[in-house]
């Protein structure tokens, strides 16, 4: 939900009592202001650890019955009569005939496809935002409080804060590569500087301008917002928090999946469901020209409508793509959800603005508004285009009941796909979600996995080369089969395969490593060297890649520069040389400089190196190191 404020004048205070709560304290301020977040975090933080694979087929479960209806709630409020389609024409036609275009070309050009993802993305967190901060207002002008464009403004620049620091911890030069995932560069250590400035701003804003709203009503009515800001705090600052203090890693979609994404839509349903239910009563008791009854609001109806809506939204599209035209399922899933969600942000920011003197009335607690024309909304004789599907007669009831059914059949075999094709899954659910849908590529990629588990590389291979057939840009299996032709010794088809990753996908740290190990097999020391020193552009704290890049500088002839890689190697790790996985590099180093040196006639540089390593190896109690840098003392000995 967008934000809900103005820059008009603060209304009058309306009076506290029932009317500072949409439904009751405890469900406002579980659901709509998010006091069940940390328990639910750590929930399901708890049961990812133990079993991902469950949890994650929990979440697409539930998102049958929360997500995709909170979609379905803007579409209904936008679509529903001819006067909100109208005074909506904007967006309801213009903008969601341009989503339609968009999908089709994404879908015809698929290297537009990071593109979409990263932008939905970055506005997912961002579309949360607006809505904690528009519902933490509307509680506020609802418990009585009269904030000042100075204490909305503070209260804002407290919730893009929080954005900024999820944005940052995301955009930055040491956010681990993905193919799927367009990073901006921004240095790490400015995103670092940027993620405390944004954290005080935080802190001091919010701080400021809830305190400023406490001293008008009181803690006690003001329950609402301040746990609102708490939610942001647990949504957005919390996890980069985490991240930097202790070895645990999340996800750059974790703000737009799994949990967060649940508790934003369950806070969409609770606060659509409220606003449905006041207009329906407000239409209900306004002056009408006709004799037609206004039905009253019952919840049930209208959260089914929601229900179904939902799955045709997210569920025939991508079968259909997959069915019919041959793409893959699991991608035009994604590019469905993408743009669904963007036309989603788009059309919700237009509607729920309490500039619009309706939405205004209705969400703050005041008297039911009238229509203009005195007219109850929908009851001037125009029509929806539904009109007809949504009457009594028999024929419009059974089609109502036959497209509903289709859909629930559709969602209980998307479901249904989606379980046989986990990674736990047997070789028969494999077959059944296959005979489904031969175009999903999970199927193929997950048997692979277990194939490969076993030991069955060339059957494995076989069946990632039929994921690939039908989406060459699926970069997890592009992956795996990359590391099978490595693990199989054919130097050739390896290093071939990994050259097409190249030229298909962004630069990953993964594929340029290997594509340097495997040219320096081949003794292609130009390609094994630039390659070494792309990857080490993409992830310079892989200090590995120095020792990799001196070999292929060595071999390749420029010891000087080999020296340089093998010494820079030792420099940084002088504090911690003793830990296990630094110790046998460490030395190799030394060695290596030794060896080099000796080979440019710099004697005492090389009696030096080795002596070093022969110290630094009796003292760790490496004997392999010792042996060789004591023999090489002794060689040179017995030269002089």
């Amino acid at each position: 939900m967008a934000k809900t404020a103005s820059a008009n004048p603060p209304a009058p205070a309306v009076a506290r009592s029932s009317k500072q709560w949409i439904f009751s304290p405890l469900l406002d301020l579980l659901v709509g202001c998010g006091a069940w977040s940390l328990p639910l975090l750590a929930l399901t933080f708890y049961l990812g650890q133990r079993n991902a694979v469950t949890l994650s087929f929990a979440f697409y479960f539930l998102g049958v019955f929360c997500n995709q209806p909170h979609y379905m709630a803007t579409v209904y409020r936008a679509y529903r009569t001819p006067e909100d389609f109208n005074r909506y024409r904007f967006f309801t036609v213009y903008v969601t005939v341009f989503i339609v275009l968009t999908l089709l070309v994404v879908h015809l050009a698929p290297a537009l496809f990071p593109w979409l993802l990263t932008f939905y993305l970055t506005w997912s967190p961002w579309h949360y935002t607006g809505q904690n901060f528009g519902i933490s207002l509307m509680l506020a002008r609802r418990a009585g409080a009269q904030p000042t464009n100075q204490d909305r403004t503070l209260i804002w620049w407290s919730y893009f804060a929080s954005y900024a620091v999820w944005f940052l911890a995301l955009h930055n030069t040491s956010t681990p590569g993905d193919v799927n995932l367009l990073i901006l560069p921004i240095p790490a250590a400015v995103a670092q500087v940027g993620k405390y400035f944004f954290l005080a701003v935080y802190l001091v804003a919010g701080g400021i301008g809830h305190f400023r709203l406490v001293r008008q009503i009181g803690v006690r009515a003001m329950a609402g917002p301040l746990t609102m800001f708490v939610t942001q705090f647990l949504w957005f600052l919390l996890p980069e928090l985490v991240r930097v203090t202790t070895h645990f890693q999340f996800s750059p979609t974790y703000a737009s999946a799994g949990i967060l994404a649940f508790m934003h839509c369950a806070q969409y349903l609770w606060i659509t469901t409220y606003y449905a239910q006041r207009e329906r009563t407000a239409s209900s008791t306004a002056p009408k020209n006709n004799h037609e009854p206004t039905a009253a609001f019952r919840f049930s109806s209208y959260y089914l409508i929601l229900i179904l809506g939902g799955i045709a939204l997210f569920v025939p599209g991508p079968w259909l793509a997959s069915r019919v035209f041959g793409h893959d399922l699991v991608e035009s899933f994604f590019i469905f959800s993408a743009l669904i969600n963007l036309h989603h942000f788009i059309l919700d920011g237009a509607i729920w603005k309490l500039r619009d003197g309706r939405i205004a009335r209705l969400l703050l607690g005041r008297n039911p508004p009238v229509e203009e024309s005195g007219q109850a909304p929908g009851t001037d004789g125009a029509r929806s285009p539904l009109g007809w599907l949504l009457g009594p007669k028999p024929v419009a009831r059974t089609v109502r009941y036959t497209a509903g059914a289709t859909l629930l059949a559709l969602a209980a075999l998307d479901q249904t796909q989606f379980w046989l094709t986990l990674k736990n899954s047997s070789q028969p659910a494999f077959a059944l979600a296959q005979l489904f849908n031969p175009q999903d590529t999970r199927v193929y990629f997950q048997h692979a996995k277990q194939l490969a588990a076993i030991g069955k590389n060339t059957e494995a291979m076989d069946e990632l080369r039929h994921a690939i057939a039908i989406n060459p840009r699926n970069a997890p299996v592009q992956h795996l089969l990359g590391e099978l032709l490595y693990r199989s010794g054919d130097t050739d088809a390896a290093l071939a395969h990994y050259d097409h990753m190249t030229v298909l996908f962004p630069p990953d740290h993964v594929v340029l490593v290997n594509r340097g190990l495997l040219a320096a097999k081949r003794g292609d020391t130009t390609k094994s060297r630039e390659s070494f020193e792309a990857a080490l552009r993409l992830s310079p704290d892989d200090t590995g890649l120095h020792l990799y890049l001196g070999q292929a500088l060595e071999t390749g002839g420029d010891l000087s520069g080999a020296i340089n890689q093998y010494a820079l190697y030792i420099h940084l790790h002088r504090d911690d040389m003793n830990a296990p996985e630094v110790l046998p590099n460490y030395l190799r180093a030394g060695l290596k400089l030794g060896e080099i040196s000796l080979r440019r006639n710099e004697r005492e540089v090389a009696v030096n190196w080795y002596r070093r390593v022969a110290e630094f190896a009796r003292q760790t109690g490496r004997t392999e190191e010792l042996n060789l840098a004591e023999a090489n003392l002794r060689a040179l000995q017995a030269a002089r």
